[in-house]
């Protein structure tokens, strides 16, 4: 999967819904990122490394929550930067809609 596939999944929800703004209080003009492939640690099995799309930010310094994308299976869910600076990856959710309001 592309950049620009993943982008177009996230726009399309985005476009059927009609007001975002009190959504966990994010501005997604400031949240949403480029798509960057990354590599996550599960959190239910540290030797596990699952290779996840990065495509929200909560915060610019990277300690909030991040949304992922499985190109796997195409879903979304939510990721953390641990205390040893490694990304892990907390859950699974389907759509980005439902990771946002899991958040």
């Amino acid at each position: 999967m592309t950049r620009e596939q993943i982008k177009s999944i996230i726009d399309k929800e985005l476009s059927e819904v009609k007001d975002l703004t009190n959504v966990h209080g994010l501005d997604l003009t400031e949240c949403l990122i480029e798509p960057l492939k990354e590599k996550y640690k599960s959190s239910t099995d540290e030797t596990i490394t699952l290779e996840l799309w990065t495509v929200l930010e909560e915060s610019k310094d990277r300690t909030g929550y991040k949304i992922t994308f499985d190109d796997s299976d195409n879903t979304f869910g939510l990721g953390i930067l641990t205390d040893k600076d490694e990304l892990m990856d907390i859950g699974t959710y389907g759509t980005f809609l439902d990771t946002l309001k899991g958040m």
